[in-house]
């Protein structure tokens, strides 16, 4: 299981890096909260992750886990 790290947040969607290991349309867990989110793009190590659960309170620096 892949940990990545928060970089941004706009609505509901995220950018982590970290996530070199993931995959197109793979799930996610987004913080300690363990929203879940999909990833909808990779570029090198950074994954734009779309979140399906209310994204307020999250932030940069938070963890990101692969499933």
């Amino acid at each position: 299981m892949e940990t990545g790290k928060i970089v941004k947040v706009s609505g509901p969607l995220i950018v982590a890096e970290g996530m070199s290991q993931c995959k197109m349309y793979d799930v996610v867990h987004v913080s300690e909260k363990k929203l879940i989110g999909e990833v909808i793009e990779l570029r090198g190590d950074r994954a734009s992750i779309q979140v399906y659960e209310e994204t307020s309170g999250l932030g940069p620096g938070e963890n990101v886990y692969s499933t």
